[in-house]
């Protein structure tokens, strides 16, 4: 388990005072290394092994944004095995005066490079310290709803800064396409306060079209997310986002 503070930059303000959202995963996932490195199970580490983690779901929910006046985030993180298939991490979120502002969850599988197949948990010995669980009740799963129709469209190029050490790109980016394709009064005015996403296939260097459908919501403004290859529509990540 990691506990840590950190200070929120200038940089990662945006227009509107708040947090920016892919900073915000940024975040989590710079804690998620260290935490990881710990028990010499980062991404760097398991390359080694020729393993390596690939992230399959994530789940944002957020009681309360972070924005410039928090100053700085406490964010608390840990990973546990889950049904032996997957790694779930899960983290908390505090802001500078010790308001509790929400939670995310991961899901990662560990992958057999040489075999390019999943690896069970609990017949690795890489895994032999990662035994405990601490969560009492596991969060619920992400099943994010097909898209099934569009009326938003964004394209995007894949960047070298982009990619990871994977070589395949980053999960922060996906994100940051499939928000930045809601309508400009949106952003303007709220926040994504839930956020899931299914990730199905890799990105490389490419081209992707993000496909965003409103769906009608009590809560707020409801958004599903494809995000799919140029050149034959495969999907490669469903996303979907609640802004409050």
């Amino acid at each position: 388990m990691t506990d840590l503070e950190i200070q929120i930059p200038f940089s990662g303000i945006d227009p509107k005072g708040r947090l920016k959202f892919g900073f915000l995963l940024e975040m989590f996932q710079e804690l998620a290394d260290v935490d990881a490195s710990k028990f010499n199970l980062s991404v760097r580490q398991t390359l080694k092994q020729n393993l390596t983690w690939v992230l399959r779901k994530y789940r944002v929910e957020l009681q309360k944004y972070p924005v410039r006046e928090d100053r700085k985030l406490r964010i608390k993180t840990y990973a546990e095995p889950y049904r032996n298939l997957f790694s779930l991490r899960s983290y908390k979120l505090w802001n500078g005066l010790g308001e509790f502002l929400g939670s995310a969850y991961t899901w990662w599988v560990l992958v057999d490079l040489k075999k390019r197949r999943p690896v069970r948990l609990d017949k690795s010995a890489l895994m032999a310290s990662f035994t405990d669980r601490i969560t009492e009740e596991f969060p619920k799963d992400v099943a994010v709803p097909e898209l099934t129709s569009s009326k938003l469209e964004e394209i995007w190029k894949v960047r070298w800064q982009d990619l990871d050490v994977n070589n395949h790109t980053n999960h922060t980016v996906f994100f940051g396409w499939a928000l930045d394709t809601v309508p400009a009064e949106v952003n303007e005015k709220l926040a994504p306060m839930l956020v899931e996403c299914e990730f199905m296939h890799s990105v490389s260097r490419t081209r992707v079209r993000c496909l965003t459908q409103e769906l009608p919501h009590n809560k707020g403004r409801y958004f599903l997310h494809s995000l799919r290859r140029m050149e034959d529509e495969r999907v490669y990540a469903k996303l979907s986002s609640l802004w409050a």
